[in-house]
């Protein structure tokens, strides 16, 4: 009975060192899930800032649906376009914090 109770206890030792092994070295363990959990995270980041300038899009396509102004604004501002009696000046940022400094 004493040897019978010792191979047990040996056989359970393995067992517990084997899933610890797993559980805390092995690929498939605490490494592997936080390793997971980083790129969900990043993941997540991309997908919410997509989101945001996908609903950026949305505004800007109905409002050049809906009015003459903004597009006209859109290309004056962004395409550097002006009337041929007009002159168009843009500031930079960097320009306006140089000179604030």
């Amino acid at each position: 009975m004493n040897r019978v109770s010792v191979y047990i206890f040996i056989f359970l030792l393995t067992i517990i060192l084997v899933l610890s092994y797993n559980l805390f070295i092995s690929s498939n363990g605490y490494k592997e899930r936080d390793s997971l959990k980083n790129q969900n995270n990043n993941l997540q980041q991309r997908n919410k800032a997509i989101r945001d300038t996908n609903e950026e899009l949305k505004f800007e396509i109905i409002n050049a649906q809906d009015s003459d102004e903004h597009i006209e604004n859109y290309a004056r501002e962004n395409l550097n376009l002006s009337m041929p009696d007009e002159e168009f000046i843009k500031f930079d940022k960097k320009d306006v914090k140089e000179e604030d400094e």
